[in-house]
């Protein structure tokens, strides 16, 4: 809603976003809410990393993503973001 606005009332304006793949709990339909996202938007500016748990923080304790999983999004939101950006 937030990103609509800003779009509706700033001409020209450019949305900007980063995204971390695979973040812990992290679900097929959070990921697909993530790429529905990016479709909606196509973001001209996207840093796309994959989670990396830091020692010592609640995150590095929880339950981990399948790394291929995490490959495999990763995977997906370049192939979609080279598909419209220009190279």
């Amino acid at each position: 809603k937030v990103v609509d606005t800003l779009l509706e009332r700033v001409p020209g304006i450019t949305i900007a976003t980063d995204i971390i793949c695979g973040f812990p709990g992290e679900t097929e339909e959070d990921w697909e809410m993530t790429m529905a996202l990016c479709r909606k938007y196509d973001f001209i500016e996207l840093h796309l990393s994959q989670f990396y748990p830091r020692p010592g923080t609640p995150a590095a304790r929880m339950k981990k993503v399948n790394s291929r999983e995490v490959k495999r999004r990763s995977r997906e939101l370049t192939n979609y973001i080279e598909s419209y950006l220009p190279h």
